[in-house]
């Protein structure tokens, strides 16, 4: 129960602690901070502690507001899909993911911010979804321009030709061509089999996000000490998730070199 309680608290402070730095890096803030000492500079001394008094008391102000951390975590610019099957995807994990914080704002206060983390997390992943499809659209872009049959029959071509030429240096020019031509044909076999795997993991991460809004709904019946010990729970597959998939983009990056 304590360490329950403890982790409410922390969440909430740490919830503080973030509000206050987004409030201080405020643009129209961070000027009033350098105008302040400026002025205490080059004006007058006095200057200075009033203005800093000024910059406090419009931080303090503005970290109060509740929708102020709300507002800095909304997801940046995603990248732009054009593929029909990676925009139907992300498109339900979009989905899920708003389902998911539109349950977490209908619980009551403290029990919102014990599931706090699981949005957060929630949107992480979604992040991340957006990042993968895209890179499959650009596998998928790249296979359309690759025709197995065609590289197959070129490979045979020069099978024939090496076969029936005598000269040496033209053996070993079309040899380095044919191991060019294969090693194309490889390449593509693994991005074809990447994409599925994509696909794989998409499916996964939209059926987690639909198992989350599941346990959220479960969560919001709980008590507070409680729902902040199952919302960590929650929380932390979910960044296990992320772990994997940061692990397989990496494998994916390193595929999509030759692209």
């Amino acid at each position: 129960m304590r360490v329950a309680a403890a982790g409410v608290v922390r969440c909430c402070t740490n919830k503080i602690m973030k509000n206050v730095i987004i409030a201080a890096t405020r643009p129209l803030h961070i000027t009033v901070l350098l105008a302040s000492v400026f002025s205490g500079l080059a004006v007058a001394i006095w200057l200075l502690p009033l203005g800093l008094i000024a910059y406090s008391a419009a931080v303090f102000l503005a970290a109060r507001d509740p929708d102020l951390t709300v507002v800095a975590q909304r997801p940046v610019a995603m990248p732009k899909l054009t593929s029909p099957t990676f925009r139907a995807v992300v498109a339900e994990i979009d989905r899920s993911q708003r389902e998911v914080e539109r349950s977490v704002e209908a619980a009551p206060g403290p029990l919102a911010n014990a599931l706090r983390p699981v949005v957060a997390q929630s949107r992480e992943l979604v992040t991340e979804a957006h990042d993968l499809a895209s890179k499959g659209q650009i596998i998928e872009q790249y296979l359309a321009t690759t025709n197995p049959r065609q590289l197959q029959d070129q490979i045979k071509g020069i099978d024939t030709q090496i076969a029936n030429t005598r000269d040496d240096y033209t053996i070993q020019q079309l040899q380095e061509t044919r191991g060019a031509l294969a090693n194309r044909q490889r390449n593509a076999a693994d991005l074809a089999t990447y994409i599925g795997r994509i696909n794989a993991q998409l499916a996964n991460i939209d059926a987690s996000l639909d198992n989350v809004l599941a346990e959220t709904v479960r969560l919001r019946t709980a008590d507070a000490v409680a729902a902040s010990s199952m919302s960590g729970q929650v929380a932390d597959r979910l960044r296990d998730m992320k772990a994997d998939m940061d692990a397989f983009q990496r494998v994916l990056d390193s595929a999509m070199t030759g692209i």
